[in-house]
């Protein structure tokens, strides 16, 4: 039997459908007094983010002059972790016409799907919280995949969940606002769109993508560019 070839996007979650920043320095500044250490603004957090949060603290206190290795920095992790939860991500909102084109994109029939480097629990319960949960078939945290990005194991295991399927002609897209994304989205062999929302589009001009968005809604535009849907 004949079956069509379909259309699957992943996209990252922190800076490419939301702004979640000033929540991720709330929770640090939580775990740095806790350290009896000074505060970070988010100035000085926004170019740590991309590789998680065990990453994030580490970074964090290096630039305090503090290592933290083994099950020390899994200790801060895990307090970073439970001080990020506890926001209730009161801050953390959607980019200007994130879930009016992801509605469209659903109706459309794209199959849609989340692959960030956070953990899987967050992600599901931000989406929720800001309403745009159903519109995701899979939803694919750090501790989902068994890999992370850049690694383009975490997308595979991401576009497995979406039936994803290249010998029927199927398309495949990631979005994404980091090298992270880009460099899996290369090595899964799939087109690649980065973002600059909270960037600068010079950087994401750099991450050498096959677009640059600096306005969400203009991403059913690129599609059609990109694949002649």
């Amino acid at each position: 039997m004949f079956t069509s070839a379909v259309n699957c996007i992943l996209f990252d979650l922190d800076g490419t459908l939301i702004d979640g920043v000033d929540d991720l320095v709330a929770a640090i500044n939580v775990v740095l007094r806790d350290s009896g250490l000074t505060p970070v603004d988010r100035a000085l957090l926004e170019p740590m983010l991309g590789d998680g949060m065990r990453a994030l603290a580490q970074r964090v206190f290096a630039a305090h002059g503090v290592t933290a290795e083994g099950e020390a920095l899994d200790q801060l992790a895990r307090a970073y972790l439970a001080a990020y939860k506890a926001t209730r991500y009161h801050h953390t909102r959607l980019f200007n016409g994130v879930a009016d084109t992801l509605r469209a994109l659903h109706a459309q029939g794209w199959r849609i799907g989340l692959a960030s480097n956070k953990l899987t629990e967050p992600c599901e319960q931000i989406l929720r919280r800001l309403g745009v949960y159903d519109f995701f078939t899979v939803i694919v945290g750090s501790d989902a995949a068994g890999v992370r990005k850049p690694d383009p194991g975490h997308l595979r295991h991401a576009l497995a969940g979406l039936g994803f399927d290249a010998a029927r002609g199927d398309r495949a897209v990631m979005v994404g606002d980091h090298a992270n994304d880009i460099r899996a989205a290369r090595g899964c062999g799939i087109v690649a769109i980065a973002v600059a929302f909270a960037t600068d589009p010079a950087r994401a001009r750099g991450l050498g993508a096959d677009a640059l968005l600096t306005d969400f809604r203009d991403l059913p535009a690129a599609l059609a560019q990109l694949l002649a849907v």
